[in-house]
């Protein structure tokens, strides 16, 4: 107890005689360990969250958390309560023994409605749940799309009739809740063309897909291949232009430098499908392709009167025919799809300038076109560079102008205005932190050295070291070679003494040479 009130004691006459800048600095360096410490117990008690499932609806949702209350896991909801998240070693555990029991259910059954079978279900009902599992799986594999947050697919199949003419086609209708970027035309084209393909006798124009502000995705008149063919017409007409531009303007740029040359390509494409057959027959070329020949001999007697007397003629029919065969030739053309049929291309050229110091040392610019011969050669360049075809009436135009490049000088100091301030803005950021390090340790040394020093003056003092007595006589002891010896500190030392106090130094001499007279 004693002891007790000697430290408290002790501690409060320390803090009594510290300053004000020592105690605020105690202050600090106190809540700082403090500070620290809770962080280290933060960070080794904190628990950190995985997502289990993501994009549910409120259904789905209402069963994984059901599930994850029964069995007492922690969990926490986000996205608005479509998200669900986990500790990190659980996420996997839970998955699997979630999927096992059939939760969350995705809001639409599949094929699994038909795991449990019962026997005394009428055909109309087993109709009613092959179409819900249809459009259950039809829903599960739209929602797979990054873009698609939430999906209904609804399938409409006619009932089977005795006569052909009465028969209804089947149809479905997709409704989709998307994310920000939303879907292009052509995932929109291959989600029709999915449904479509997974739907027994369902066709794409049948199909209508809308957003869940009612806006109608698909084509309502049902010429969704039309549609598509003339965007990818339009895209193959800029994907021309845009390479035969990309061709001359690069090289123009290498020729004359940079943004002294403008090129504009307009390509007109044939996307005229057709094909035609051919049947050809030369007439001059006939061959024999097959001949037949026949032989006829008769024999003619003429008897007058009496039979000795007897004459005979004998005489041969020869017959030939002969098939000819007529050459033919049969030809199948298909025209090529985006056959350039004529370019339109215009070249606008700067001219040069140079920049002119009169005897003032005013820096003034002066301009000079381009002459003709060589307009003329980068005319030819460019028709060599995109293909230019006289037989097509293509046509190209090529003109020098001077540029007005205000805008661009404006700009360009502009950038270099902000490159030099982000190049001191960086410097700062770099060496700045360095300097103010530097000030806080050189700050905290100086407040710890005083802090230091007050603590050494409350603080007793070591005892000090006693001796023991030597009895008997002083014996001189040979010196050893070792204790001649001196290390660089004691070096240091001795000559540090000299310069300071040179009288005692002297002394020491003196007594020593005294001695070894003696």
């Amino acid at each position: 107890m004693d002891e007790l009130k000697r430290i408290s004691s002790s501690l409060l006459v320390f803090i009594k005689q510290m300053s004000a800048s020592q105690a605020l600095m105690l202050l600090g360096v106190g809540a700082g360990v403090i500070a620290g410490v809770a962080a280290l117990f933060v960070f080794v008690t904190s628990v950190n969250y995985s997502t289990l499932y993501r994009n549910l609806d409120d259904a789905s949702a209402g069963e994984a958390l059901s599930y994850l209350d029964a069995n007492k896991i922690p969990y926490q909801v986000s996205d608005g309560g479509r998200s669900i998240l986990v500790p990190d070693d659980k996420v996997h555990m839970l998955r699997m023994e979630m999927a096992s029991q059939g939760v969350p259910t995705g809001g639409s059954v599949g094929y699994s409605i038909f795991d449990k079978t019962n026997f005394g279900m009428t055909d109309f009902l087993q109709k009613v749940n092959f179409r819900r599992a249809l459009e259950g799986e039809l829903t599960k594999t739209i929602m797979e799309i990054s873009a698609v947050k939430s999906a209904r697919v609804h399938i409409v199949m006619p009932k089977e009739r005795l006569f052909g003419r009465d028969k209804k086609e089947t149809t479905a209708s997709i409704l989709l809740k998307l994310s920000s970027g939303g879907l292009t035309r052509r995932q929109l084209s291959g989600i029709n063309h999915l449904v479509a393909s997974s739907v027994e006798g369902l066709r794409t124009e049948n199909i209508s897909i809308i957003d869940y502000n009612g806006n109608l995705l698909s084509n309502p008149s049902g010429n969704d291949t039309m549609a598509g063919l003339s965007s990818t017409q339009l895209q193959v007409r800029k994907d021309v232009e845009s390479y035969l531009e990309n061709k001359a303007q690069s090289m123009l740029n290498d020729v004359i430098g940079l943004g002294k040359a403008v090129v504009r390509v307009s390509a007109e494409l044939d996307f005229t499908q057709a094909e035609r057959t051919n049947e050809i027959y030369d007439a001059n070329g006939a061959v024999v392709r097959s001949e037949e020949r026949s032989e006829q001999s008769a024999n003619s007697k003429d008897q007058s009167g009496d039979k000795s007397d007897e004459s005979s003629d004998d005489s041969k029919v020869e017959t030939t025919i002969t098939n000819y065969e007529i050459p033919k030739t049969i030809e199948h053309i298909v025209n090529h799809v985006g056959v350039i049929k004529r370019l339109s291309v215009a070249v606008m050229l700067d001219g040069t300038t140079e920049q002119i110091e009169d005897g003032d040392g005013v820096i003034t610019e002066s301009y000079t076109p381009r002459p003709q011969e060589e307009i003329d050669r980068l005319s030819n360049i460019v028709k060599s560079t995109i293909g230019f075809d006289s037989d097509r009436n293509d046509q190209i135009e090529v003109y020098n102008i001077p540029f007005d490049n205000s805008a661009f000088n404006r700009i360009q100091d502009e950038l270099d205005k902000s490159n030099d301030l982000y190049m001191y803005v960086n410097l700062v950021k770099r060496f700045g932190g360095w300097i103010l390090i530097a000030v806080f340790v050189m700050y905290f040394r100086k407040k710890a050295t005083k802090l230091f020093k007050a603590l050494s003056k409350i603080a007793p003092p070591p005892p000090p070291k006693v001796e023991p007595e030597r009895v008997g006589p002083i014996v001189d002891e040979p010196v050893s070679y070792e204790m001649e010896r001196r290390t660089p500190k004691l070096i240091d030392q001795m000559q540090e003494t000299a310069k300071e106090k040179p009288e005692e130094l002297a002394k020491v001499i003196k007594t020593m040479m005294v001695g070894s007279s003696e």
